[in-house]
C-alpha cells in the first residue's frame, strides 16, 4: 500500500495563509465591474379624453324652447358639443401639471356669449378650460381659465343625471372663471378651496375689482358628499353693488337609488333670487338609469336671472349606456311659469312649454 505523505501541521498553516494572501492581492488588482444604472423613470402620461354630443328636440309650442341652456333648437338635429381634453395631473412625484379642454359646437358659442368684449367671445369659445397646476405640500394651485365650482351640473351632458340642464345651472350661476384657485386637502374627508377671479364669465377684467370665492367639500362616508360655495364681487362697471351667491349640493349615493339636492341664493343690490332642485336616480339595470328632476326658482325681482317671475320644471330622463362608450337618452320635460314667458309659433306667449328629446354621446379616451 502506498502511503500519502502529508505536510507537518507547522508547515501547512503558513502555506495556507500565503495562498489566501496571494488570492486577495490578485482580487484587489482586478477592477470591480461598473454598477448597472437604474432605469430612468417613465415620464408622466398625458391623458386624452373627448366626446361628441348630438341631440334632437321637439317643442310642442313649435318654437325654439326658452329658459334652456344648451338644448335650444326645436325640430332640428343639432351638434351640441364636440370636445377633446388634454390633462396631466399633479402628484408628489410630478408636481407640475396642466389641463386644456377644446370645445366646438353650439354649446361652445352659448358659453362664450357672456364675454363682455366681442373679441373675447371668439378667443374663448373654443377654450373651455386652460390652466397650469402646481402641487406644494397639500395645496394644489391652478392658474388660468377653469369651469365654475358652483352648481350640481356641468357643461358636459354625459356627466349630468339629466340631459337638459336646470334653470339654476343656466341662469343663476356662472359657467367659468379666469384667475387663480387653491385646493387644500385638509383631511381625507375634507377639501377646502379659495379663488381670486376676474369675475363671472369674463376672460378680461371689466373693472378694477376682483371676485372672491371660498368652498368646502365634505365626504364623511363613501356615499355621502356635501359641497358648499360662496362667491362675492363687483360684476358691473356701472354699479358698486356686490353680486353675492351661495350654492350648496348634497348627494347621497346608493346601490340602486341615488338622491341629490341643490340650493342657490343670489343677491345683487336690491334684487335677489333663489331656487332649489331635487334629483332621484334609479339604476334599473347595470346599463339603464331612470332619472327625475324637479326644481323651483323664484326670480320675482327680475334681477340677475331676468325672468321676473317664478318657475318650475319637471324632467324625466331614460339613460341607456351601450358598451360603456355610447350613451343614449330620451327625455320628457315641462316648464311652468307664473306669468306667460314661453313663446308659441303664432307669436303669443303662454305659461308653459313641453319638449321631447333624444340625445347620443360617444366618449373616448387614452394616454399619450
Amino acid at each position: 500500500m502506498t502511503r500519502v505523505r502529508t505536510l507537518p501541521g507547522r508547515l501547512a498553516t503558513p502555506l495556507i495563509v500565503l495562498v489566501l494572501l496571494a488570492a486577495s492581492a490578485a482580487q484587489a488588482q482586478t477592477p470591480a465591474p461598473d454598477p448597472i444604472p437604474a432605469p430612468a423613470p417613465e415620464p408622466p402620461k398625458v391623458e386624452v379624453t373627448g366626446f361628441v354630443d348630438v341631440y334632437y328636440e321637439y317643442n310642442f309650442n313649435k318654437v325654439d324652447p326658452g329658459a334652456r341652456s344648451f338644448d335650444v333648437q326645436h325640430n332640428a338635429f343639432s351638434l351640441s358639443l364636440a370636445e377633446v381634453a388634454f390633462a396631466k395631473s399633479v402628484t408628489p412625484e410630478s408636481r407640475v401639471g396642466f389641463r386644456v379642454d377644446l370645445d366646438f359646437g353650439k354649446t361652445a358659442d352659448l358659453v362664450a356669449s357672456f364675454e363682455p368684449e366681442p373679441n373675447g367671445q371668439e378667443i374663448y369659445k373654443h377654450i373651455q378650460q386652460a390652466y397650469v397646476s402646481l402641487l406644494t405640500g397639500k395645496v394644489t394651485w391652478d392658474a388660468g381659465k377653469f369651469v365654475t365650482p358652483i352648481g350640481a351640473e356641468v357643461i358636459e351632458s354625459q356627466d349630468n343625471w339629466n340631459y337638459s340642464r336646470s334653470v339654476l345651472f343656466g341662469y343663476a350661476i356662472p359657467f367659468y372663471h379666469v384667475g387663480v384657485r387653491a385646493n387644500v386637502a385638509a383631511s381625507d374627508k375634507l377639501t377646502l378651496s379659495g379663488y381670486l377671479l376676474n369675475g363671472w364669465n369674463n376672460g378680461s377684467e371689466i373693472n378694477d375689482n376682483k371676485t372672491f370665492a371660498v368652498g368646502a367639500t365634505l365626504t364623511p362616508t363613501e356615499n355621502l358628499t356635501w359641497i358648499a360655495n360662496y362667491m362675492v364681487g363687483k360684476e358691473s362697471a356701472e354699479t358698486d353693488d356686490n353680486l353675492n351667491l351661495f350654492d350648496t349640493t348634497l348627494t347621497l349615493g346608493g346601490e340602486k337609488l341615488s338622491l341629490m339636492g341643490n340650493f342657490d341664493y343670489g343677491k345683487w343690490g336690491d334684487t335677489s333670487w333663489w331656487g332649489i332642485a331635487g334629483y332621484a336616480k334609479l339604476q334599473a339595470t347595470p346599463n339603464w338609469d331612470l332619472v327625475g328632476r324637479y326644481e323651483y326658482v323664484d326670480d320675482s325681482d327680475g334681477g340677475f336671472m331676468t325672468f321676473g317671475t317664478k318657475l318650475q320644471t319637471v324632467a324625466v330622463t331614460s339613460d341607456h349606456t351601450l358598451a360603456g362608450e355610447l350613451k343614449l337618452r330620451l327625455e320628457y320635460r315641462t316648464d311652468f311659469a307664473a306669468e306667460p314667458i314661453f313663446g308659441k309659433h303664432d307669436g303669443s306667449l303662454k305659461k308653459s312649454q313641453t319638449t321631447l328629446g333624444a340625445s347620443a354621446v360617444y366618449s373616448f379616451g387614452g394616454k399619450i
